[in-house]
This record gives structure tokens, sequence and C-alpha cells, in this order.
């Protein structure tokens, strides 16, 4: 998994598939395509703001947010206005 284990957010390399749809995604710019790997890594995860966005977005579910966080948010933008992905 990458990024550091103090951070909300992490994603699985043995599934991302590098799509960059997270990064398109991300509206703090947290997740960026590392080229060498053709992955999708943490690059700023303390900058991560839980909005749900990236993980709702992976088409492979690659990537996990922590629930041990104080954002209170458990559905996304998708979910409240029935919109299936």
């Amino acid at each position: 998994m990458s990024g550091d284990p103090k951070t909300k957010i992490t994603i699985d390399p043995s599934t991302c598939t590098g799509c960059g749809l997270c990064v398109l995604s991300c509206p703090v710019d947290v997740i960026r395509l590392d080229e060498a790997l053709g992955k999708a890594v943490v690059a700023y995860g303390n900058d991560c703001q839980v909005c749900y966005l990236c993980e709702d977005d992976c088409p492979t579910h690659s990537i996990t947010l922590s629930h041990d966080i104080t954002n209170s948010r458990r559905f996304s933008t998708y979910d409240q206005f029935g919109i299936k992905i």
C-alpha cells in the first residue's frame, strides 16, 4: 500500500491500473500518477480531506480511506443524488 501510515488514504498497487480517475477526482491534489510505476500514489496524504471522491471513482476499488477520522461523511455525493457509477 502506498502512503505514509499516518495518512488517511492508501492505494493498493497490486490492483491499481493507473487509469488516473482518482487524480482527476481529488479536489486537493493528494494523489499523483507515478510515471515509472504506472500507478497512482499518495503524494500529499496529510492534505486529504476525506471527501471519498477518489474511493468512489476508483473502478478497481484500490483506494481505501481510514474510517478512524473526524469527517463524519460516510456516503458520497453520488449516493446522495442516487447516481450509479
